[in-house]
Formats: structure tokens, sequence, C-alpha cells
């Protein structure tokens, strides 16, 4: 299994959100917002090839900036000249040669580039040909309507995800062992009930990045989507105000993040503005820290 990261999207999101109980005073000497509080963002996806040539990617980032109005694009920051297509087109790749798209969950920032918008105005799937994998009772909530998920799903991510045929949207249980090989949709819960990160492994893991080499042996990598979403989440409380359940993503770190240490894993970014990943060590105070990562900038 190749994987290789790539940036799907860069915007900026309010630094009080992203680090939600957490003061500015504290978060701010760490990543410097811009006068509007904003601080910058990336949204990395993973493309996967398979031992049997099936290619996928891990979250479709906000999608095409052109498709958004000059507001939402000002409001955002978005970056005109990054989108996942093109990056697809640096591989030589188009929306076509995808098999599968796996969403850790359905915010417009990972699940938007999986729909696109037609000359007529209509929101269709952006991977004609692709089975897409989301977990259950995610999929429940985006759909749900609920009103205490405010603006957490609006319909233009929802809407081409809707009109997939049925065969080529596939709802993941927590017992489901795996969706194609080496690869699993595990429900963390915490950023929202069915977010979930993506856990691969195997013998022939191969990471495509010039500091591949740098990292030494690897046992597993692990996409963290908004749980870990940057080299700044580590610590227990730095998580973002978007946090559905915010103890399970908590809890989620009580358990993984040793686990990452102890077995030689790569957590892999959903948003950091720098790094695609890391492996972990533990600090002087006994605290996660970077070991070894690869740079995305």
């Amino acid at each position: 299994m190749r994987i290789r990261p790539l940036v799907a999207s860069r915007f900026h999101s309010d630094g009080g959100a992203m680090f939600g109980l957490v003061p500015k005073t504290i978060w701010s000497r760490r990543i410097a917002p811009d006068e509007r509080n904003r601080i910058q963002q990336a949204a990395n996806v993973i493309l996967i090839e398979l031992a049997d040539g099936r290619r996928g990617i891990i979250d479709t980032g906000c999608g095409e900036p052109a498709e958004f109005a000059q507001k939402e694009r000002d409001l955002h920051g978005l970056d005109t000249d990054c989108s996942l297509l093109s990056a697809l087109r640096d591989c030589e790749l188009g929306a076509e040669d995808i098999d599968f798209v796996i969403l850790t969950h359905a915010h417009w920032d990972h699940a938007g580039g999986a729909g696109r918008t037609t000359e007529t105005g209509d929101r269709v799937p952006t991977f004609p040909h692709a089975k897409h994998y989301i977990h259950a009772l995610e999929w429940y909530d985006a759909c749900s309507g609920d009103p205490l998920l405010y603006k957490s799903y609006p319909e233009a991510t929802i809407a081409p995800l809707r009109r997939l045929p049925e065969d080529q949207l596939c709802l993941v249980s927590d017992e489901q062992p795996e969706i194609v090989p080496g690869i699993k949709l595990l429900r963390s819960g915490g950023h929202t009930r069915g977010h979930s990160t993506v856990l691969l492994s195997g013998a022939a893991l191969e990471l495509d990045h010039p500091q591949a080499d740098e990292l030494g042996s690897i046992a597993f990598m692990l996409c963290t989507g908004d749980v870990c979403p940057t080299k700044q989440h580590f610590p227990l409380v730095f998580q973002t105000a978007y946090d559905t359940y915010p103890l399970e993503t908590r809890d989620w770190k009580l358990r993984w993040l040793p686990r990452v240490i102890e077995e030689r894993g790569l957590l892999l970014f959903g948003h950091d503005p720098t790094l695609f990943g890391a492996t972990l060590t533990l600090n002087e105070r006994g605290h996660p820290a970077i070991d070894k990562s690869i740079r995305s900038d």
C-alpha cells in the first residue's frame, strides 16, 4: 500500500474556535493569528494506491475554491490556487481514477471536495466511480436536520453524497474489521458523534514523501481527522470549540497517543499548515511531543 499525502485546500479558521477552552494568550504563542484572529489551516488528504491497483483518498478538503461565493472565499481565506483536483492532476490522476473515498466525517472542510457544481448549478459527486465510506452514525447525523447541529452539515456538502448510487455509499459500523485491505475506519467520537480516524497498517506500507527515509521503520499510520488536527493539539484540553463530545476527544488522546509512541506509528494531521505528520516521543515533562516529522510546506 503506497501512501502519498497531499494538500487539498489552504484556508483560515478562527483561532479561538480551533483551540476551544484554551485562552488566546496561550495558543497564540504557538501559532500567531492574523488581524481577524484567524490562523492558517490546511486540508491534508491521503492518496492511497493498493497492491491490486485500486486508488483511494482519505478526506477531500473544502472543494474547488471557484465554486464558493467571493464572500465565502474571503471569510475562510481560501487559497484559490489550491484544490484536491489540481493536486491529483499533479499526480497525473483525474477524478475518474479514484476507486474509493474515505471520510473521517462530513464537515465541509473534510467532505466538501466530494461534490462539485455543474454548469446548471446542481451539486453532484466529484468521484463518479468511487465507493464512499463514512461511519453510519456520522451519516445519520449529517442527514438528520437536527437543529442542535446548527450549520454543521451544509446542504452543499451533503447533497452530492445523497446522490450517490446505493452501492457507492458504504455506511461503516463499529464492528466492521476492514473497509478495504489494510484500512480500518475507527470511530473516535469527540469532534462529532460519528467522527472516525483511519488506521493504515500492514507489512507493505510505503510512504511516498521526500522525507520518508528520515522516519525509519513505521508500524502503522493513523489519520486523525479533527481529534488531533495539528501538531499543537497534543495536550488534552487543546481541542476545537466545534467538538460536540469534548470528553471523547480527550479519551481518544489518552488511548492513542501513547500507542503511537510505543508502537512507532505515524500520526497524520488533518489540518496542520506545515506538517503532514509526525512520529512521537515523550518530552522532558512526560508529555507527547514530535520526534520526527514530514513537512507539507
